[in-house]
């Protein structure tokens, strides 16, 4: 194995212990809060989450993905970068406090405003961390602090949810405790404390640097939350709380694909850079673009086989008609992740303004489709939008990243797969029989690629044994 490979593989281990161990808790949590909150509850919580992932890029100016990247530029100042980091989001917290004086007054967020700012603290410096964590190439701390906040998250909720029953109030306090726990370990972790000079003691060239490279990111960040959460805020207007309530529940089983995702990201983020532009690497991406495609198409295709078996175990009763969107938002999944690999072709060659671009045009198409659908087809049309929001942004993406660095992978391939995938949706969404013929024959044709990775890994087990 090469090392760019052994790199990207022992990065994206570490990162699954870290990452995939909170976001499966996540999931697995689905039970317990479909049977304490209410559709309505559970409705407002994702909307306080979702609130807070919309203002985060306005207030921080997406400076925490500007501090990963110029670590891993090993000729910086990391005292600089992470100073930069920490001053500007503190800036930016202060100017949300300000501002939810005036919104959370009146409306289905009133009262909760203390919740709200404890939490969008709490995400801004536990994302900046992780990625100063990320950045420096502390993947083992970042790992640690990622079960820390499974462990947190865990015990708050047995806390708050289930010996003290607590309700919607219970689910935010374990959410802002786990976020806070977390801060102090890779505070201390990281020594971040170390790393922290005065406002005053700033460079004013690292501070030009790090906002040419993160501020096009900003509308990039805001451009994909409209595509993956603006449906929430349109589906309450059109169809209220209930309805919202089951429509949001139906993501945690797509959450299953984002956070493989995530997962990919967070490695490959750290591998994109290295040799960036020379043939070794056009091939490098080529070949874990081509991995992807196969990953994804047989989660996907696996997920969709047992959506209902999944929904029956993991949704309370009320909630159980929320399957019915799952299918679509698994298809939208897909198309999300590959949409974030290409993504990573343009920040590794510095183009952060294609990336916005990109964004912009899914998330165009995404919210005037919500607008137009959500009031006839509800959770149906908000899955649909979402799905062809991510589909323009893949292609738009796939377009500019060849003209960046062209690509060796076999298309035709690819979208016949994809065409299979999405036959299986339809037929998944009329609840026919023929979806599982579909999911065994993508499965069939993926014959090859499953029976290498399960002899490479059973290898790789048999030596260490040795």
């Amino acid at each position: 194995m090469k090392r760019e490979e052994k790199k990207l593989m022992k990065n994206t281990l570490l990162l699954m212990l870290g990452n995939f161990s909170s976001k499966l808790l996540v999931f697995l949590m689905v039970p317990l809060y479909t049977s304490v909150l209410s559709t309505s509850e559970y409705a407002t919580s994702d909307l306080l989450t979702t609130t807070i992932n919309l203002l985060y890029p306005f207030a921080t100016l997406m400076i925490s993905t500007a501090v990963m990247r110029f670590c891993l530029d090993k000729c910086n100042d990391t005292k600089q970068l992470l100073s930069i980091g920490i001053w500007i989001e503190a800036i930016g917290i202060f100017l949300v406090a300000l501002g939810s004086l005036f919104f959370f007054n009146t409306g289905d967020l009133q009262g909760y405003r203390g919740y709200f700012l404890a939490g969008f603290a709490g995400y801004s410096y536990y994302t900046l961390l992780m990625e100063y964590a990320k950045g420096s190439e502390k993947v083992g701390m970042y790992s640690f602090a990622g079960v820390c906040n499974t462990i947190a998250l865990i015990s708050c909720n047995i806390i708050f949810l289930l010996r003290l029953g607590l309700g919607i109030t219970g689910y935010l306090l374990a959410m802002v405790s786990a976020y806070w726990v977390t801060i102090i370990v890779l505070f201390f972790g990281c020594k971040a404390w170390k790393d922290i000079v005065l406002p005053t003691r700033i460079q004013k060239q690292y501070v030009k640097e790090m906002l040419t490279y993160s501020i096009p990111l900003m509308p990039n960040s805001i451009s994909w939350w409209i595509s993956n959460s603006s449906d929430r805020y349109i589906m309450n207007i059109f169809r209220g709380l209930n309805e919202l309530g089951i429509y949001s529940v139906s993501y945690k089983i797509p959450s299953i694909m984002a956070t493989i995702s995530a997962i990919l990201i967070s490695a490959w983020e750290m591998s994109a850079v290295d040799d960036f532009g020379s043939e070794k690497s056009r091939r490098f991406f080529s070949k874990i673009y081509d991995l992807w495609v196969h990953t994804y198409i047989i989660v996907c295709a696996g997920l969709i086989f047992f959506v209902k078996v999944l929904a029956y175990i993991l949704f309370q009763k009320e909630f159980f008609i929320a399957w019915k969107f799952v299918p679509i938002l698994l298809f939208a999944s897909v198309f999300s992740g590959l949409s974030s690999f290409l993504g990573t072709v343009f920040t590794a060659a510095k183009k952060t303004k294609s990336v916005f671009v990109t964004t912009m045009a899914g998330a165009g198409i995404n919210i005037v489709l919500n607008f137009v659908l959500i009031p006839v087809w509800g959770g149906y049309g908000a899955a649909v939008a979402t799905a062809i929001g991510y589909l323009t942004t893949f292609f738009a993406r796939l377009v500019g990243a060849n003209r960046i660095i062209k690509l060796e992978v076999d298309y035709k391939k690819h979208f016949i797969k994809m065409g299979l995938l999405f036959f299986m949706v339809v037929l998944s969404c009329w609840d026919s029989v023929f979806n599982y013929v579909l999911g065994i024959t993508i499965l069939f044709i993926e014959r090859e690629f499953i029976v290498n990775i399960i002899k490479s890994t059973l290898e790789k087990f048999l030596k260490r044994k040795v």
